[in-house]
């Protein structure tokens, strides 16, 4: 009997990646987390090259397709970002997305990475019984005829919503991620910064600003994202602020485990 395959990756033994579903399951808890499409093709790719180092460039036309050349440095660390928060939300103490300087992303051959396939058989239709009558034969006649045209207006209606997508899409995805995040007006040094918003509170973020001064220079833009539940530090550095896309330059830093004293 065929069988319809569907394949998903346990990382870490912990959490289940379900690229069908774009989502993460905790394999204890069974807490889901949906994921962004992109953020889920990303992730993806990732996995699928488990070990080796993806190019940015690589990650973009995988996840975004034809339209990946217009996509902006917002758009594409808000993805690897989005990733990152849903692993620390998670309360996973390894860094599961390693940047590579100036070369890409990685996830390193040390996490474990297991692919699964769920196996279910396909449903096979009951043959219809045998009718000998005329009025039988119009009646599936009629049947099928139906079907088509159900057939039909499905398709079209896919379609449509396509176009659509395509239109809206690149707009809907532009929208600054980043706008969640907070800026405290007493820091006042050689650079910016930037906290996440749906924290409870910045006293990690402080504490971590304090005890690492050194990334804070040449009026550079940070973006630390940190929650009181969880002992990660995610900082995104960039050379401008993550609404000027053109000429700005990111790179991420994920410190695992940080613990501020």
């Amino acid at each position: 009997m065929p069988e319809a395959e569907n394949l998903s990756y346990l990382i870490e033994s912990k959490i289940l990646f379900i690229p069908a579903k774009q989502c993460l399951v905790h394999a204890d808890s069974h807490e889901q987390i949906k994921l962004k499409p992109t953020a889920s093709l990303c992730l993806l790719l990732l996995l699928r090259n488990h070990g080796a180092i993806v190019t940015q460039n690589e990650l973009l036309a995988f996840a975004w397709g034809d339209s990946h050349r217009q996509v902006s440095f917002n758009a594409f660390y808000q993805s690897i970002l989005s990733l990152r928060k849903s692993f620390m939300q998670m309360n996973i103490e390894k860094q599961i997305i390693t940047t590579v300087p100036r070369k890409g992303l990685i996830i390193q051959q040390e996490i474990s990475v297991e692919e699964q396939r769920e196996s279910v058989a396909e449903i096979q239709p009951e043959p219809l019984p045998l009718e000998t009558t005329r009025d039988s034969t119009t009646h599936i006649a009629a049947k099928e005829k139906r079907t088509f045209l159900n057939l039909t207006e499905g398709l079209m209606i896919i379609a449509t919503v396509i176009i659509i997508a395509v239109i809206i899409y690149p707009r809907l995805f532009n929208e600054d991620y980043f706008s969640g995040y907070v800026s405290p007006k007493k820091y006042d040094g050689q650079c910016h910064y930037f906290f996440n918003g749906d924290a409870s509170n910045h006293i990690r973020h402080e504490a971590f600003i304090k005890e690492h001064p050194e990334l804070c220079k040449d009026d550079n833009y940070l973006y630390i994202t940190a929650y009181t539940e969880t002992k990660n530090v995610s900082v995104i550095q960039c050379t401008t602020s993550m609404e000027l896309s053109k000429g700005n330059s990111c790179q991420s830093v994920f410190y695992p485990r940080y613990d501020s004293q």
